[in-house]
């Protein structure tokens, strides 16, 4: 984000590899996102994983098969637009999330959301959306604050038609995303942060070149009072992959398990 190091983001696209089957869901507007699912579905207790840009639901392997979570039902999902949810872009937060808020109100479960990257802002909204629904959060590396994510000089190369003729699909798609992704922060900061009561942790890798972690400090002044943030030293924007026991263990701590 802050930074758009094309060949460091490329391994999110790349990490992991398919170990269960695809699942179609539907949101309201009709529109189909795949999911993949890890851990004990009929637990009273739900995950939902949301990527960043670009990304898709394998980004969480190593958390849907980390035996240390399998007490929970785990759901990584391909936002749209990404992996297998091959809608056209969609570069509103607001609709990502909405896309998203079908699995949450789907059964009466304790339902978490885990965000990474431009995953924590549409997770975040999709916790505005039905604050009701949602009983905690884990926002990891995530952009928030819209003067940090104006587009860069690499936004607007990448955003002629020789730099879409080079980048791989995935990438065109993503900086789409990066080229209003002001905007839609602009559009979620508008919202009352202050009204959602769930538990928020905040975590950012003191090192993360791509989402400065002034993001989470941020966001930490516009949530509630009770929000932890973590500013983890050595780490950068892929803790999500470099160091999973820590996330493993602040999952665990979030959902009482």
């Amino acid at each position: 984000m802050r930074r758009f190091r094309i060949f460091s983001i490329l391994l999110i696209s790349v990490l992991g590899l398919q170990t269960a089957s695809a699942t179609p869901v539907m949101d309201e507007a009709a529109t189909p996102i795949v999911i993949k699912q890890g851990g004990n579905n009929k637990s009273d207790v739900r995950v939902i994983f949301i990527h960043g840009s670009p990304g898709s639901k394998e980004a969480y392997d190593d958390y849907l098969k980390h035996e240390a979570l399998q007490q929970a039902e785990l759901i990584s999902v391909d936002r749209l637009g990404f992996g297998e949810s091959r809608t056209p872009v969609e570069t509103s937060i607001r609709r990502q999330a909405m896309a998203i808020v079908p699995l949450i109100e789907n059964g009466d479960k304790r339902t978490y959301l885990v965000g990474h990257s431009l995953g924590g802002p549409i997770a975040l909204q999709a916790a505005l959306i039905v604050p009701d629904k949602v009983s905690g959060l884990l926002l990891i590396a995530s952009a928030f604050d819209p003067e940090m994510e104006n587009p860069k000089w690499y936004n607007y190369l990448a955003d002629t038609l020789v730099g879409k003729w080079i980048l791989p699909e995935d990438m065109n798609r993503s900086n789409e995303e990066m080229m209003v992704l002001e905007g839609e922060l602009s559009k979620l900061s508008s919202q009352n942060w202050k009204t959602l009561k769930m538990p928020i942790v905040l975590l950012h890798g003191k090192d993360d070149d791509i989402a400065d972690p002034r993001n989470s400090l941020f966001a930490k002044k516009k949530l509630h009072d009770g929000v932890e943030l973590k500013i983890l030293p050595d780490e950068g924007h892929f803790v999500l992959w470099q160091n999973v026991p820590i996330l493993v263990n602040e999952i665990k701590v979030l959902i009482g398990m």
